[in-house]
Parts: structure tokens; sequence; C-alpha cells
């Protein structure tokens, strides 16, 4: 089936969850619950351990005061390392819902079965993303350097030259010494030429890969470079239709941010001259867990039908891709 506009796509995964034989609903709720408990858990004992680590002073409790920090590493980097493997296997869910085929808590599971594969997408998008922000940050600066721009900031480097200044930490006392204003000149001046194209770069490229991760879970066999350069012919010239299905999610996005920003709402409140009238840590943990439950809540929603759709919209592109492929051998073999 192709499918014209995002609005069909969206149709038709409305259609395929609700005949999905297992509930999507309850798909979403135990990935997200699992995932909003774990991370939950995670933040209550990076608490203990840090407060653990606060109560080790003195040098009698350098082992002890190692050990915790070195427990509270370890849980972090273990929780960083998984959440990947574990958001995949919903992907593997809804290409599964997609095609009308059933979908398990079994399914979740595909990132971890897929674990190589999917470690090796994830350092090779890595080093993508690393390399498009240097090359663009790189570009930027020399643009800086050759417009009118940077006036200001080639001023300050010949006052610092004129003053001899070649140590570091003198280097550092001239600067703070300076006008604040000129500082902040200086630097709106420069954010424009170093990050805009950095976001620019890091969307387009986005983009591009947004299809790597179904072409993963459906063909682990292939790898993570096949992955990722069918991944960029999927989406060339796909990218607009690609965008104009997110706007269509554009009420999911705002929601979901303002559920990340009641996450911070114990700071929040006391800078609108709210006073909550509870303990400091009571009240980030409270606000903490109301927003992992809205976001359980958002996600049990919509998530499967979302997720669903770009999933039709991946399968909605191989036939396009193969059409394209076959028409300059169809027009060599006229």
């Amino acid at each position: 089936m192709s499918f014209q506009h995002p609005k069909d796509l969206i149709l038709e995964a409305r259609e395929a969850v609700s005949s999905a034989s297992y509930s999507p609903k309850k798909l979403a709720l135990l990935h997200t619950g699992i995932t909003a408990t774990a991370s939950f858990v995670v933040a209550l004992l990076t608490y203990l351990l840090g407060t653990g680590i606060g109560e080790t002073g003195g040098l009698g409790g350098i082992s002890s005061r190692a050990a915790l920090e070195t427990a509270q590493s370890i849980l972090e980097l273990a929780v960083s390392m998984l959440s990947p493997f574990w958001a995949m296997g919903f992907v593997a869910a809804a290409l599964q819902m997609a095609r009308r085929n059933d979908a398990t808590p079994s399914t979740l599971l595909q990132g971890f079965r897929r674990w190589a594969a999917v470690l090796r997408l994830l350092i090779l998008q890595a080093v993508m993303y690393f390399g498009a922000i240097i090359i663009s940050v790189q570009v930027g600066s020399f643009l800086y350097t050759i417009t009118p721009f940077s006036n200001q900031l080639n001023e300050l480097v010949s006052q610092l030259v004129a003053a001899g200044t070649t140590d570091t930490e003198a280097m550092m006392e001239l600067l703070m010494g300076l006008d604040s204003q000129v500082l902040m000149q200086i630097f709106w001046s420069m954010a424009p030429f170093l990050f805009l194209p950095a976001l620019i770069v890091m969307v387009l490229l986005s983009y591009r890969l947004r299809m790597a991760q179904f072409l993963l879970m459906e063909r682990p066999e292939f790898g993570a470079v096949f992955a990722v350069v069918t991944s960029f012919r999927l989406t060339k010239k796909n990218c607009l239709r690609l965008f104009m299905l997110d706007l269509r999610f554009w009420w999911f996005y705002v929601l979901d941010m303002v559920v990340l920003v009641l996450c911070y709402g114990d700071l929040i409140l006391p800078l609108m001259g709210v006073e909550l009238g509870m303990n400091g840590v009571l009240a980030s943990f409270l606000f903490y867990a109301l927003a992992l439950v809205c976001q359980i809540v958002l996600y049990m929603w919509q998530k499967p039908q979302i997720i669903t759709s770009y999933a039709l919209f991946y399968d909605d592109l191989l036939p396009r891709q193969e059409e394209a492929e076959a028409e300059p051998e169809s027009e060599t073999q006229v």
C-alpha cells in the first residue's frame, strides 16, 4: 500500500493498533512502566549513594567513599547503556503491529537479542553525529573569522597579544577583568556561526538516520553499516514527507516536553513565588514521580499509534526505493 498523505499513514496505524491481538496499550504500559520504574529506582539509589558519600568524610572514609562513588558510576553507566536496547524493543513491536503480526511482551526484548548489531549502530551513529558537529563548528568558525562580526574578538586578541599574556592563568584573569557586556556581545556574535550550523546539520542527519532502527530490527544480519546506508537511500527526497508526519504529532511532542518540565517543578514553582511547604528532596522526588506517571499515561495512550505510523512510513519507503532503483535498469534495457 502506498500512502500519499501523512493522514493516511495515521489512519492505517490506528486501524493496525486497534486490530492487534495483544493490546498495544498494555504493551506500551509494560514498556514505559518498566522504564519509569527503573528510572525512579536509579534516581533513588543515586541519591542514597550520594548521601552515603557525603557522610564518609575524612581520611578514614576514603575506601568507603571510593566504593560508593564506583557503585554510583556503574549504576548510571548501566542505565545509559541498557536504555537504547530496551527502547529498540518497542520499535520491533511497532514494526510487527504495522504488518498486522503479533507483538507480545517478548518482542520488547528484541533489542537485547540483537545487542551486537544495536551496539554497532549506536556507536556508528555517535561517531557520525560527533564528526558532523566537529566539521560544522570548524566551518562556522572559519566563516565567523572572515566576517565583520569577529571584529570585537580580533580586538580582544590584539589586546592580549599587546599585553604579552601567554600564561593561561594570567589570560583568564585578564578576561575576567573585561566588561561582561563586551564578552556577551562577542559570545552572541559567535553563537549563530558555531551553534546554528551544528544544529541544522544534526537535524538533517537525524532525519537521514531515522529509518536505520527499523532496518536493523528487520534485517539484523546485514549489520549497522547496511542499516545506515540504506536509511540514507530511503530518506533521500523523503525527509520533507517525514517532517510533515512529525508535524502531525506536534501536540504529542509538546506534551512530552511539558512532562519533562514537570520533573523540575520543585525548582520552577519557587521561582514563580509558589512555596511548596515541604522538604526540598521530598519535593524533588514527588515531582519526578508525578512526571513519570504522566509519561506512562501519555505513552500508553498514544505511543503505539505514533511509532506504528513511523513503521508504516518505513514500509512505504521500501517499494518506492525498489521502484527508483529499477527505473535506470528499465531505461538501459530500452
